[in-house]
Protein backbone atom coordinates (compact mmCIF):
# COMPACT_ATOMS: atom_id res chain seq x y z
CA UNK A 1 0.00 0.00 0.00
CA UNK A 2 1.27 3.43 -0.91
CA UNK A 3 1.60 5.86 1.99
CA UNK A 4 0.61 9.51 1.89
CA UNK A 5 4.28 10.53 2.25
CA UNK A 6 5.18 8.45 -0.81
CA UNK A 7 2.32 10.05 -2.75
CA UNK A 8 3.51 13.48 -1.63
CA UNK A 9 7.01 12.74 -2.94
CA UNK A 10 5.60 11.56 -6.28
CA UNK A 11 3.48 14.73 -6.62
CA UNK A 12 6.43 16.90 -5.61
CA UNK A 13 8.73 15.19 -8.14
CA UNK A 14 6.19 15.55 -10.94
CA UNK A 15 5.61 19.20 -10.09
CA UNK A 16 9.34 19.87 -9.89
CA UNK A 17 9.95 18.26 -13.31
CA UNK A 18 7.14 20.36 -14.79
CA UNK A 19 8.48 23.52 -13.10
CA UNK A 20 12.01 22.82 -14.31
CA UNK A 21 10.82 22.25 -17.88
CA UNK A 22 8.97 25.58 -17.85
CA UNK A 23 11.79 27.39 -16.01
CA UNK A 24 9.45 28.28 -13.15
CA UNK A 25 10.87 26.39 -10.14
CA UNK A 26 11.10 29.45 -7.90
CA UNK A 27 7.70 30.79 -8.97
CA UNK A 28 5.96 27.47 -8.36
CA UNK A 29 7.80 26.91 -5.08
CA UNK A 30 6.78 30.36 -3.84
CA UNK A 31 3.22 29.70 -4.95
CA UNK A 32 3.07 26.47 -2.96
CA UNK A 33 4.39 28.23 0.13
CA UNK A 34 1.80 31.01 -0.23
CA UNK A 35 -1.02 28.47 -0.51
CA UNK A 36 0.30 26.50 2.46
CA UNK A 37 0.61 29.65 4.58
CA UNK A 38 -2.94 30.72 3.75
CA UNK A 39 -4.42 27.28 4.42
CA UNK A 40 -2.48 26.95 7.69
CA UNK A 41 -3.61 30.38 8.86
CA UNK A 42 -7.25 29.80 7.95
CA UNK A 43 -8.82 26.57 9.28
CA UNK A 44 -12.12 27.41 7.59
CA UNK A 45 -10.36 27.47 4.22
CA UNK A 46 -8.57 24.19 5.00
CA UNK A 47 -11.86 22.54 5.97
CA UNK A 48 -13.61 23.81 2.85
CA UNK A 49 -10.87 22.54 0.56
CA UNK A 50 -10.84 19.13 2.29
CA UNK A 51 -14.66 18.83 2.32
CA UNK A 52 -15.62 15.84 0.18
CA UNK A 53 -19.15 17.19 -0.32
CA UNK A 54 -17.85 20.33 -2.04
CA UNK A 55 -17.33 19.70 -5.78
CA UNK A 56 -13.76 19.85 -7.10
CA UNK A 57 -14.75 22.61 -9.53
CA UNK A 58 -15.90 24.80 -6.64
CA UNK A 59 -12.65 24.17 -4.74
CA UNK A 60 -10.64 25.03 -7.84
CA UNK A 61 -12.64 28.25 -8.23
CA UNK A 62 -11.93 29.18 -4.58
CA UNK A 63 -8.19 28.64 -5.05
CA UNK A 64 -8.13 30.52 -8.35
CA UNK A 65 -9.95 33.46 -6.80
CA UNK A 66 -7.73 33.60 -3.72
CA UNK A 67 -4.46 33.00 -5.57
CA UNK A 68 -4.99 34.64 -8.94
CA UNK A 69 -1.29 35.43 -9.43
CA UNK A 70 0.05 31.98 -8.55
CA UNK A 71 1.20 29.47 -11.14
CA UNK A 72 -1.72 27.24 -12.22
CA UNK A 73 0.48 24.15 -11.78
CA UNK A 74 0.96 24.99 -8.11
CA UNK A 75 -2.79 25.55 -7.68
CA UNK A 76 -3.70 22.27 -9.37
CA UNK A 77 -1.30 20.08 -7.39
CA UNK A 78 -2.15 21.85 -4.13
CA UNK A 79 -5.83 21.18 -4.73
CA UNK A 80 -5.23 17.50 -5.45
CA UNK A 81 -3.08 17.22 -2.33
CA UNK A 82 -5.65 18.98 -0.15
CA UNK A 83 -8.51 16.86 -1.49
CA UNK A 84 -6.65 13.63 -0.82
CA UNK A 85 -5.32 14.19 2.68
CA UNK A 86 -6.05 17.73 3.84
CA UNK A 87 -3.70 20.47 5.02
CA UNK A 88 -1.09 18.10 6.44
CA UNK A 89 -0.43 16.59 3.02
CA UNK A 90 0.02 20.06 1.57
CA UNK A 91 2.77 20.72 4.13
CA UNK A 92 4.47 17.47 3.11
CA UNK A 93 4.16 18.38 -0.56
CA UNK A 94 5.77 21.79 0.00
CA UNK A 95 8.56 20.26 2.07
CA UNK A 96 9.22 17.53 -0.52
CA UNK A 97 9.17 20.04 -3.36
CA UNK A 98 11.72 22.22 -1.53
CA UNK A 99 13.99 19.23 -0.84
CA UNK A 100 13.88 18.04 -4.44
CA UNK A 101 14.40 21.58 -5.75
CA UNK A 102 17.38 22.19 -3.47
CA UNK A 103 19.02 18.85 -4.25
CA UNK A 104 18.51 19.06 -8.01
CA UNK A 105 19.75 22.64 -8.24
CA UNK A 106 22.52 22.24 -5.62
CA UNK A 107 21.17 25.07 -3.49
CA UNK A 108 20.22 25.54 0.12
CA UNK A 109 16.77 26.85 0.99
CA UNK A 110 16.61 29.30 3.87
CA UNK A 111 13.25 30.00 5.47
CA UNK A 112 13.36 33.64 6.48
CA UNK A 113 10.65 35.07 8.71
CA UNK A 114 10.44 38.78 9.42
CA UNK A 115 7.88 41.12 10.96
CA UNK A 116 7.73 43.17 7.74
CA UNK A 117 8.60 42.29 4.14
CA UNK A 118 12.29 42.39 3.20
CA UNK A 119 13.52 45.18 0.96
CA UNK A 120 15.40 44.21 -2.19
CA UNK A 121 18.68 45.48 -0.70
CA UNK A 122 18.26 43.51 2.53
CA UNK A 123 17.19 40.41 0.57
CA UNK A 124 20.29 40.57 -1.66
CA UNK A 125 22.62 41.19 1.30
CA UNK A 126 21.08 38.35 3.31
CA UNK A 127 21.28 35.97 0.37
CA UNK A 128 24.94 36.88 -0.23
CA UNK A 129 25.92 36.43 3.45
CA UNK A 130 24.06 33.15 3.84
CA UNK A 131 25.58 31.80 0.61
CA UNK A 132 29.07 32.67 1.86
CA UNK A 133 28.28 30.98 5.18
CA UNK A 134 27.04 27.66 3.74
CA UNK A 135 29.25 27.60 0.64
CA UNK A 136 26.34 27.11 -1.78
CA UNK A 137 23.81 29.34 -3.48
CA UNK A 138 20.88 30.13 -1.18
CA UNK A 139 17.23 30.53 -2.14
CA UNK A 140 15.08 32.45 0.33
CA UNK A 141 11.58 31.36 1.29
CA UNK A 142 10.22 34.51 2.85
CA UNK A 143 7.40 34.73 5.36
CA UNK A 144 6.02 37.73 7.20
CA UNK A 145 4.89 37.20 10.79
CA UNK A 146 3.99 40.36 12.71
CA UNK A 147 4.23 38.45 16.02
CA UNK A 148 8.03 38.63 15.70
CA UNK A 149 7.65 42.36 16.43
CA UNK A 150 10.98 43.05 14.68
CA UNK A 151 14.22 41.33 13.74
CA UNK A 152 14.55 38.10 11.78
CA UNK A 153 14.33 34.32 12.19
CA UNK A 154 16.26 32.14 9.74
CA UNK A 155 15.94 28.38 9.39
CA UNK A 156 18.78 27.10 7.21
CA UNK A 157 20.47 23.71 6.89
CA UNK A 158 18.82 22.41 10.04
CA UNK A 159 19.80 25.42 12.15
CA UNK A 160 17.53 28.13 13.49
CA UNK A 161 18.98 31.59 13.94
CA UNK A 162 16.45 33.64 15.89
CA UNK A 163 17.21 37.34 16.21
CA UNK A 164 13.60 38.39 16.57
CA UNK A 165 12.44 40.87 19.17
CA UNK A 166 9.84 38.34 20.30
CA UNK A 167 12.59 35.78 21.05
CA UNK A 168 14.65 38.37 22.91
CA UNK A 169 11.63 39.38 25.00
CA UNK A 170 10.89 35.73 25.73
CA UNK A 171 14.48 35.13 26.85
CA UNK A 172 14.40 38.23 29.02
CA UNK A 173 11.08 37.14 30.53
CA UNK A 174 12.54 33.71 31.35
CA UNK A 175 15.66 35.24 32.88
CA UNK A 176 13.60 37.56 35.08
CA UNK A 177 11.27 34.75 36.11
CA UNK A 178 14.18 32.50 37.10
CA UNK A 179 16.21 35.14 38.90
CA UNK A 180 15.98 35.57 42.64
CA UNK A 181 14.53 38.83 43.85
CA UNK A 182 16.37 41.15 46.22
CA UNK A 183 19.92 40.90 44.92
CA UNK A 184 22.65 38.48 45.88
CA UNK A 185 22.29 36.18 48.87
Amino acid sequence: MTTSSEISRVYARALFDLALASDAVDEIGSGLVAIQDAVSANPTLADALADVSLPAEKKAAILQELFAGIAPEALAIALVSLERNGAQSLGSLVSDFDKISAAERNIVVAEVTTATPLTDAVRASLQEKLSANVGKPVALRERVDASLIGGIRINIAGRVLDGSIAKQLSSLRAALTNSSLGGEA
